[in-house]
């Protein structure tokens, strides 16, 4: 994790690792030494902050006879702020952006999209990924496959040259409509850059649904 990371002025980075394993995979229940294992620390070091965790109703814990499992509390009230803001820092786009690094300059655009970018996610949801840019599946291959590992989801790309994309949504694609319009995650580039202009040409309602 970078040190300039907004969330190192926050919390401890010991936190911040347990916040994204366990938010990150909501659904997963971690034990204690596989959290250690994860973090590459000791359990007695983890302690402490999962106990902290849970106790301000973040975490859930549970003890099945000598092995204690922590996972994110699906009725946390701040669940979904959490996740959004692990996901746009040290979790799924992190992640991304550190992978994506060696083609990044030939990236115009990259955003997930789908049930992950909306918070709809279940265990078994890929990572959709829309790529806008002058580089091919090919030169995605490697990079993707590493983030794959890293989250625990395959990352599933999308990947358009930037005249294709406009061209497509000029003529009114209704897949590549409706992502411009769904809630996005953007790891690289931003929404003026995603050929927005020519998405509200073809659909005047695209600009209000991604407001």
């Amino acid at each position: 994790m970078s040190k300039n990371s907004p969330l190192s002025a926050l919390m401890p980075a010991r936190r911040i690792g347990l916040l994204t394993a366990l938010l990150m995979a909501p659904e997963r229940w971690w034990s204690l030494s596989g959290l250690a294992r994860s973090l590459e620390t000791t359990a007695s070091s983890l302690q402490r902050d999962l106990a902290a965790l849970t106790e301000a109703g973040i975490l859930q814990r549970r003890q099945d006879g000598n092995r204690v499992f922590y996972r994110a509390d699906p009725d946390g009230p701040l669940l979904p702020e959490l996740q959004g803001l692990i996901a746009k820092t040290t979790g799924l786009v992190g992640v991304l952006r550190e992978a994506l690094q060696p083609v990044a300059k030939r990236i115009r655009v990259a955003c997930v999209f789908g049930s992950v970018a909306r918070g709809e996610a279940d265990a078994s949801s890929d990572v959709d990924l829309l790529v806008v840019g002058v580089v091919g599946l090919k030169d995605l291959a490697s990079p993707l496959t590493d983030a794959s590992d890293r989250l625990g989801r395959p990352v599933n790309p999308h990947v358009f040259p930037p005249a294709e994309l406009e061209s497509k949504v000029a003529a009114g694609d209704r897949f590549l409509l409706t992502v411009l319009g769904d809630r996005k995650l953007f790891v690289f580039g931003s929404a003026d850059e995603q050929g927005g202009s020519a998405a509200e040409e073809a659909d005047p309602a695209a600009r209000s649904r991604s407001e």
